[in-house]
């Protein structure tokens, strides 16, 4: 049986358009297997030789491929397959290899801003972001939410902020949407503090009643995905952690793991 993905259906009496019918062809080998999670598919170049088709048209192709959450495209690593199955609407399917990754995602998504305000850490949020007691940091609660029709929001996140490299028109950038980027990389511009690593920490977790079940109308007590990550600038010191809650059903995340030629996994040994 072969599936039919999205709107696009071999069925219609009126020919689809030639981008439409490549995507319906691509995500039908996705879904037999022939391009397989994790595979990389070819640069846009050998596709439209490939298929006789223009490159504006593979592109378009794979703009619908991405959008259906069966390709992930990142800049100098190429289009990699991420699901053989499109994701439902009001979904988010992340994968991450990179920094940069985590850039798109903030690109990909939009931020609504719900609260700005300083807080020290006590020794119980000092323990939650691996922090010391009594540092201050101004904490930023937001949501994402799906640029689809749907607009579901995606995720809650408590950021939390090193108070010494916050730029004085941080509330007012991130209120009025003028900063769509990761809260860290303005941090880091601001400070001269570059991010040199990202330390992430992914748990199961359960939406908790109140406000943040309300606010991302989600079932109170259901399953969730909590992801902490601790930005580091290359003293290793956290420019910026946040914490951000993904109602189970609304995102996957996907991480691809390589093994290293024998002669890196020599050099990479300790002598």
């Amino acid at each position: 049986m072969v599936r039919t993905i999205g709107t696009m259906s071999a069925a219609h009496s009126a020919p689809a358009p030639r981008y439409a019918a490549l995507a319906q062809e691509l995500a039908e080998e996705i879904a037999r297997g022939v391009l397989p999670p994790g595979a990389r598919l070819p640069t846009e170049v050998e596709l439209s030789a490939a298929r006789g088709v223009s490159r504006a048209t593979v592109r378009a192709a794979l703009l619908r491929l991405e959008e259906l959450g069966l390709v992930s495209r990142r800049r100098r690593s190429g289009t990699h397959v991420t699901s053989d199955a499109p994701r439902r609407p009001g979904s988010y399917a992340q994968s991450l290899t990179g920094i940069d990754d985590l850039l798109q995602y903030a690109a990909e998504t939009e931020r609504r801003v719900l609260q700005v305000s300083p807080v020290i850490a006590d020794d119980l949020l000092a323990a939650r972001l691996s922090v010391r007691p009594g540092s201050r940091w101004v904490h930023v609660a937001s949501l994402r939410v799906a640029l689809d029709a749907t607009r579901l929001p995606l995720c809650w996140t408590d950021s939390y902020a090193d108070a010494g490299a916050v730029p004085r028109d941080l509330g007012q950038r991130l209120q009025d949407g003028s900063f769509r980027g990761l809260i860290a990389t303005l941090l880091a511009e601001s400070a001269g503090r570059p991010i040199d690593e990202v330390v992430q920490e992914i748990r199961a977790a359960g939406v908790p009643e109140g406000v943040v079940a309300q606010t991302l109308a989600a079932e109170p007590g259901g399953h969730a995905l909590e992801i902490t990550r601790r930005y580091l600038d290359p003293a290793g010191a956290p420019l910026a952690v946040t914490v951000s809650l993904h109602p189970a059903e609304r995102f996957s995340y996907t991480t691809r793991l390589r093994r290293l030629p024998a002669a890196e996994q020599a050099a990479s040994r300790p002598r």
